[in-house]
C-alpha cells in the first residue's frame, strides 16, 4: 500500500486515490495545505494497484523530444487573454469541435483551484490563463478514462507530475484519442499561504466597503448592494490589459 514517509516521495496527482478499487485512499493537507494521500488499513485489502500506477515508484525512461515547435496564437485578442502564447485555445477548440472533451484547471468559489471537464466552447474560457496554484485533480483522471473507453477524443492539461499520474492511473495504456499537456513547472506554491493572502485580500475589500459606506451615507441600499456581491469578481496572474507583454502583472478585480 501506498505509505509516505517522506514527502519529496509524493507529487500529490492522485492516481492512487481514484484507481483504489475499495476506496480506501484519501487525501489530506499538510500544514501547509499540500495534499498526501493517507491509506485507511482497515479497508485496504493490498491489491498494490496504488503502488503499480505511482508515477513516483514506477518512474518512466528518460526520453527526448521528437522535435520542437515554437508557435503563437495568431489572434491578437486570444493571445493577449492567455498566459503565454495562447495556443490552449485553438488546440481546445478543435478538440470540442471534433465531439470531444478537454480537462483543465479551473477557480472553485472559494477562488481555490481544481480540475474539471469541459464539453463547449464557452466554458474553455475559465480554462484559459495559467494558475500557479496546486489544482485538486479532483475524479478527473476517472472521468477521462471514461471517454477514451468511448472514442471520444479527450485533451488533458496539466502540470507534468498531473500529467505522469494520468499515464500511470491509464496504466500507459497508448489511446489514439488521447492529448495530454503538461505545462513547464517549477513547482506548486503552498496552498495555505494563497489562502492566507485571499484572507488578506477579503479584509482589503471590506476595507474599500467601509469607505463606500461613509461616502454613501445615509444610503443604506447603496451598501446592503455591495454586501449582496462576491468580493472578487476575478484574478489573473499575468494580466496584460494595460501593459501588454512589456509588463504583465498580478490582478485582482472586485465585484464593487
Amino acid at each position: 500500500m501506498i505509505h509516505i514517509t517522506d514527502k519529496k516521495n509524493c507529487c500529490g496527482c492522485s492516481a492512487c486515490v481514484q484507481r483504489c478499487p475499495k476506496q480506501c485512499i484519501s487525501l489530506t493537507e499538510d500544514e501547509e495545505g499540500f495534499l498526501y494521500p493517507y491509506v485507511n488499513e482497515e479497508s485496504c485489502v493490498e491489491c498494490g494497484l496504488c503502488e503499480k500506477i505511482c508515477p513516483i515508484l514506477n518512474p518512466q525512461e528518460e526520453t527526448f523530444p521528437l522535435q520542437v515547435i515554437a508557435a503563437k496564437n495568431t489572434n491578437t485578442e486570444e493571445r493577449l487573454g492567455s498566459s503565454s502564447g495562447g495556443l490552449f485555445l485553438p488546440l481546445a477548440k478543435s478538440i470540442i469541435n471534433e465531439g470531444g472533451i478537454v480537462f483543465g484547471a479551473d477557480y472553485d468559489s472559494n477562488w481555490e483551484v481544481h480540475h474539471v471537464g469541459v464539453e463547449n466552447i464557452s466554458g474553455l474560457y475559465a480554462l484559459m490563463m495559467s494558475k500557479y496554484l496546486q489544482s485538486r485533480i479532483e475524479n478527473t483522471y476517472k472521468e477521462a478514462e471514461k471517454f477514451l473507453k468511448c472514442g471520444r477524443k479527450v485533451m488533458f492539461v496539466g502540470t507534468p507530475c498531473q500529467i505522469a499520474g494520468l499515464h500511470g492511473f491509464l496504466r500507459h495504456k497508448v489511446y489514439p484519442n488521447l492529448l495530454t499537456i503538461d505545462v513547464v513547472c517549477h513547482g506548486a506554491p503552498s496552498p495555505g499561504v494563497w489562502r492566507q493572502y485571499l484572507a488578506e485580500t477579503y479584509s482589503e475589500e471590506e476595507f474599500i466597503k467601509s469607505r463606500l459606506k461613509a461616502a454613501a451615507g445615509k444610503n443604506t441600499v447603496l451598501y446592503q448592494s455591495l454586501n449582496a456581491k462576491s468580493p472578487i469578481g476575478d484574478i489573473k496572474f499575468r494580466d496584460k490589459t494595460v501593459s501588454g507583454w512589456k509588463k504583465y502583472r498580478f490582478v485582482v478585480r472586485y465585484t464593487l
